[in-house]
């Protein structure tokens, strides 16, 4: 299904989950991982974030995980291909691990979000069978994760590049924003500007970005397209 053979991977770890249980937990995929495989592979990615926004559901899978002392009861009861590689950590932020599939490994995460409350996805917003959270809800995040973080050089900017290749419309950005804004207030907006005009500013490190990311495929004249657009969106949104 994926070209990138790091994808390839994670697409068997995905379907090693057990997905219906994710589902009734409204446990979802989520982050940068999940949007690069739901917009095209623009950019390689290498772990696996589930996200649910529901305290009830993640004291459920935190005590599934805790009794079994790993993440195991998470996938089908018939996998054997999955090791888990390190103890498992779980608090109040979430649970996270290392898994191991035949040669590789994936960090494998599991995060409460407390900012904002995720919607129920739709049919269509899953990825080899595992649910993501909804357009609106990956937007969204990416909102929040820029505003945490635009200025940290190790994040390379990989947020607002994913909400920019996301293409999102003017009815899914203003929705994403409002949620986000909910949490954030006016520093999403300013936050988001800001981490548009340093890579539409700096070419140079654009394209660090983009390489550091595995953007090949992406001309940098297409990605500094990209970003007008998003923020053209943007512009709209505050009218000006």
């Amino acid at each position: 299904m994926f070209k990138r053979k790091h994808h390839q991977v994670i697409e068997q770890v995905l379907r090693l989950l057990n997905a219906d249980l994710l589902r009734e937990r409204r446990c979802y995929f989520g982050g940068g991982t999940a949007i690069a495989l739901r917009f095209g592979e623009y950019r390689e990615s290498v772990d696996i974030d589930l996200m649910l926004s529901d305290l009830a559901s993640y004291r459920v899978l935190r005590n599934l995980v805790r009794d079994a002392g790993s993440v195991m009861p998470l996938f089908k009861e018939s996998t054997t291909l999955i090791s888990q590689l390190r103890e498992t950590r779980a608090d109040q932020y979430g649970i996270r691990t290392t898994l191991g599939i035949g040669q590789d490994t994936i960090k494998f995460e599991i995060v409460l979000e407390g900012r904002i409350e995720f919607d129920t996805p739709a049919a269509t917003d899953e990825v080899c069978n595992v649910s993501t959270l909804s357009v609106i809800d990956l937007a969204a995040s990416k909102l929040l994760a820029n505003s945490d973080r635009w200025a940290d050089e190790g994040a390379f900017n990989r947020d607002v590049i994913d909400l920019a290749m996301m293409k999102p419309t003017a009815q899914i950005f203003v929705s994403a924003y409002s949620k986000a804004e909910m949490a954030y207030g006016a520093s999403i907006r300013q936050d988001l500007e800001k981490a548009i005009g340093k890579l539409l500013e700096k070419p140079e490190w654009l394209e660090k970005c983009m390489r550091t990311m595995s953007m090949h495929d992406t001309p940098p004249a297409n990605m500094v397209s990209t970003l007008l657009a998003l923020r053209g969106v943007l512009k709209k949104l505050n009218g000006t």
